[in-house]
């Protein structure tokens, strides 16, 4: 099942014109998230790294060219494509914890 994570009607109309129909959702939780599945959007990176590791495919659709003002905005599928709109595959994401040293834990006032 390909599922389209994206509140943009312009992301949506862009997707099908290349071939990507499937269920839309604004949101995506953690429950919603199943195994031999293809999730569409943009996402944080520890939801995409469920998705992995439940077994399901993540296609980030990337926008290189975006103007800073257009952030956040509605799209046409004409500008998304003047912004380099793509599709990358995110195979693999390896999350590591950072320990913080004690001198960056310290206020000024210490």
């Amino acid at each position: 099942m390909i599922i389209i994570v994206t509140r943009h009607t312009g992301a949506v109309e862009w997707l099908k014109e290349k071939g990507y129909d499937g269920a839309v959702t604004p949101h995506l939780t953690e429950e919603q998230i199943a195994g031999g599945n293809l999730y569409i959007g943009s996402l944080p990176i520890p939801m995409i790294s469920t998705i992995l590791e439940v077994g399901s495919r993540f296609f980030l659709l990337d926008l290189p060219a975006v103007a800073f003002t257009q952030r956040g905005q509605e799209m046409t599928p004409e500008e998304m494509d003047r912004a380099g709109a793509r599709l990358v595959e995110v195979k693999k994401i390896e999350m590591v914890p950072v320990k913080i040293p004690a001198f960056l834990n310290q206020t000024k006032n210490s």
